[in-house]
């Protein structure tokens, strides 16, 4: 495997860490308590930057936190877009929070379409349902295919909400039955918010299993990124692990003279994986978990969220909104 990084082509600009939700899987930890917005020309000259490297519109998505937060930005966004030339949009994610009612999400829907997308993808599952109703993502699913377009509507997971749970009214327990349930059929990445908030409904493993394995592949090879709002960029399954930041650096200067084996964190990652990390961080006074970790993403996550906390190696661990809650 090459251990340079391979070119990027896709990815997602996250316009806020801020959301309605604190879903237990989200693995940037989004809750109301975020409030971070991207700003507009951040959002442009990134956009810029990715069309100087040979990404297009339909390649890249709009995310969060949730997008619809400020939803004058999010429009902004749409513009910045339109004018760097990167429409139509790939993607354009929402739990559906804001549709309240059908007029609303007409108006919305109609006004992104002018702007042009490929997909809106609406999240319902059982972590997403404890906050909001079900009726909005309804709502959203079926006025979004009359606007939109049939095919242009997409529902993660469709099969919940053909059969959805009320998860609003269900109690303690049984909401940790059906997150654990839910776990089974659908298994969730345990970090962010899932490491503390569901890791003690999965199998977990002995770190033995964990060593010698590497993460060259998610880090250097995944084609696909994401920058927050704070310009941070990150592979695209690892958020909070940093490859550069794009209010610093332009993003072809990042990728241009990335070398991973000037970041003592990254180098060993790639090299050797997280077990050399969580071996570091006990010799810091983190304590191991005695049960184990459920992969070697939860082990990882962990290790560097305890970093995090030290205020260690700041360049490649941050920003905070991942990290806390």
């Amino acid at each position: 495997m090459s251990l340079q990084l391979a070119k990027w082509d896709s990815g997602g600009i996250l316009l806020t860490y801020w959301c309605n939700a604190a879903c237990a899987d989200c693995y940037e930890n989004s809750s109301p308590r975020k409030n971070s917005i991207l700003p507009v020309e951040d959002a442009k000259e990134y956009l810029r930057e990715l069309r100087q490297l040979g990404c297009t519109g339909p390649s890249f998505h709009f995310a969060g936190g949730e997008p619809f937060y400020n939803y004058k930005h999010l429009m902004d966004c749409f513009k910045a877009a339109e004018e760097e030339g990167m429409l139509p949009l790939g993607k354009l994610e929402t739990n559906a929070f804001w549709c309240t009612n059908d007029e609303l999400v007409r108006e919305r829907l109609t006004e992104i379409k002018r702007f042009g997308i490929v997909e809106l993808l609406v999240s319902s599952d059982v972590f997403h349902q404890e906050f909001v109703p079900i009726q909005r993502v309804q709502r959203a699913v079926q006025i979004g295919r009359e606007v939109l377009g049939e095919k242009r509507v997409r529902v993660r997971f469709w099969e919940f909400l053909q059969n959805p749970i009320d998860v609003m009214k269900l109690t303690k327990a049984q909401k940790v039955q059906v997150f654990r349930d839910e776990l089974t059929q659908r298994p969730e990445r345990i970090v962010g918010r899932a490491a503390k908030a569901l890791s003690h409904l999965v199998k977990k493993h002995p770190i033995e299993i964990f060593a010698g394995s590497n993460c060259a592949g998610p880090i250097l090879q995944s084609r696909h990124i994401h920058i927050d709002p704070y310009g941070n960029v990150f592979p695209s399954g690892c958020a909070g692990l940093i490859l550069g930041n794009a209010k610093k650096q332009k993003l072809s200067k990042i990728y241009e003279t990335f070398e991973y084996h000037k970041h003592p964190i990254l180098k060993t990652l790639v090299e050797h994986g997280p077990v050399p990390l969580l071996e570091e961080a006990i010799q810091y006074g983190f304590e191991d978990d005695r049960e184990g970790y459920s992969t070697k993403c939860h082990l990882c996550f962990e290790t560097r969220t305890f970093f995090w906390e030290q205020g260690l190696y700041s360049d490649a661990v941050g920003p905070g909104e991942v990290y806390t809650d």
